[in-house]
């Protein structure tokens, strides 16, 4: 198990792969590292594959202010994160790399390519979350709350039942496969108080986060390279029916001059679980 010090917090990082150019992934809202094991085998050949898990995640140590809570996630500081992340294994700076980002990782994955443009050579969207008209709300109890919600299940032990079970019914939910890639380590995962935590922070963190993408696309151009937008066309996606979410897919590859929009119809919003060597084939299909 290898960690990357990041500025004290110590992130869990999984490398594949020996040679070839590299390939960072993304995962989506509370996701970890082994969500994306199917699609490890198809590009280790030939790729060096990184992946990682975000404060509080997976194995990652939480990032925890001076009242011990988790620090709440920002926008571009997620996408300085990446670079971070690549720096911590011996990335250098002027070797461009391959984003494979996956619903809210996408959030991350665009904004990193819009301030780091020249450490990218392409990118693929895997189910991106897309949030065209979002806008901001009044500050709330939102967080509050999804703390309070939290230290509750902490205290009861819930999260020793919850976060496996709720692990479960996504699966059934946004996957046809249903295929769990590494069930026993969701159970140790998931079953963690710190992970619920970082799991609140996570959904406390994204209206925020979206619409800090919308103002940073008003900033800063996207770099001049291929994008590949993966759709899981089976189901309703992260909301809404199935063809209102291609369209929005749709809508969203329009932000990127060239970009080609792949609908898999047997696949849902888990596509690196449905169709792990779609997810390949999109990484091959940029010439690298």
């Amino acid at each position: 198990m290898r960690f990357v010090n990041d500025g004290g917090t110590l992130l869990h990082v999984v490398r594949d792969g020996a040679a070839g150019p590299v390939v960072l992934f993304v995962q989506g809202l509370a996701g970890a590292w082994f969500e994306w094991d199917p699609v490890v085998p198809m590009l280790a050949p030939d790729y060096r594959l990184v992946r990682f898990d975000r404060p509080g995640l997976g194995w990652s140590q939480q990032e925890s202010g001076l009242d011990g809570r988790p620090v709440p996630q920002t926008l571009a500081g997620e996408a300085e994160r990446l670079g971070r992340v690549l720096d911590g294994v011996g990335v250098g700076r002027d070797e461009r790399v391959v984003l494979v980002a996956h619903s809210y990782g996408a959030f991350h994955a665009e904004a990193f390519a819009r301030l780091q443009p020249e450490r990218v050579a392409g990118v693929v969207f895997v189910d991106a979350s897309v949030e065209p008209d979002i806008t901001p709300k009044p500050g709330g109890p939102a967080r509050a709350v999804a703390r309070a919600v939290a230290r509750t299940t902490q205290l009861l032990g819930l999260n020793q039942v919850l976060g496996p079970g709720v692990r479960r019914l996504v699966y059934q939910a946004t996957s046809t496969t249903h295929r769990d890639p590494d069930p026993a380590s969701g159970r140790a995962v998931y079953r963690s108080s710190r992970v619920a935590r970082a799991v609140a922070n996570e959904l406390a963190s994204y209206r925020a986060a979206a619409v800090g993408l919308l103002e940073l696309r008003c900033e800063l151009p996207f770099p001049e390279v291929l994008v590949q937008v993966l759709v899981g066309a089976a189901g309703a996606g992260a909301g809404g029916h199935a063809a209102d979410w291609v369209e929005r897919q749709r809508a969203f590859a329009g932000l990127f001059p060239g970009a080609e929009v792949v609908e898999l119809a047997d696949a849902k919003h888990l596509i690196a679980a449905d169709r792990p060597d779609a997810v390949a084939t999109a990484v091959r299909s940029l010439g690298f």
